[in-house]
């Protein structure tokens, strides 16, 4: 039995990456055309940043866990 999986075509990936990341500079470029540079980059820049960051060893659960764990070893005050 042949299976799909097998029989990829050679460079699929990156072709895939290539055109996404046109399709994102382009959308980049329109939606600064249209709307200007801050909601570009709000509309682009902010959810990948969100993503990166509460992604499981993302810096604002390190930064959470940090706080946390200070405030439980502080010393009480009387």
């Amino acid at each position: 039995m042949h299976n799909d999986q097998d029989h990829k075509a050679p460079g699929g990936q990156a072709l895939a990456v290539t055109l996404a990341l046109l399709l994102l500079i382009g959308g980049v470029l329109m939606a600064d055309a249209l709307a200007g540079p801050f909601v570009a980059f709000g509309v682009f820049a902010v959810p990948v940043i969100t993503g990166y960051a509460l992604r499981p060893a993302g810096t604002l659960r390190a930064v959470l866990r940090e706080a946390a764990l200070r405030r439980e070893v502080r010393p009480r005050r009387a």
